[in-house]
């Protein structure tokens, strides 16, 4: 949650500083097509990478999003076991069925 929220707030905060100055080089129908062509480039990832979650507890989700092996972390590339990523309790817990 604090990544995603930084990342937010970090977006926000290039396009306040960069807005006036894109528009008088470019103009403002040119720079409201580059923010609606950015827009729908990250719908199809969401629609396409982010797994539905409606419905489900954070145990479930935890469980399915672990399910793989060997998952790598994005901030430092190196591959982590499953075991060591998943709470002892979650991972005794995903041997039952979860609803």
């Amino acid at each position: 949650m604090a990544l995603t929220s930084s990342m937010n707030w970090g977006i926000n905060l290039l396009i306040s500083l960069t807005f006036l100055t894109v528009t008088e080089l470019i103009g403002l129908s040119w720079v409201c097509f580059i923010y609606t062509i950015m827009s729908l480039a990250s719908l199809a990832f969401f629609i396409v990478f982010i797994p539905e979650t409606k419905g489900c507890s954070l145990e479930q989700i935890s469980m399915e999003l672990a399910k793989q092996k060997y998952v790598r972390t994005p901030l430092c590339g190196v591959s982590q076991r499953r075991e060591k990523l998943v709470p002892q309790e979650l991972a005794e817990r995903g041997k039952e069925q979860l609803y």
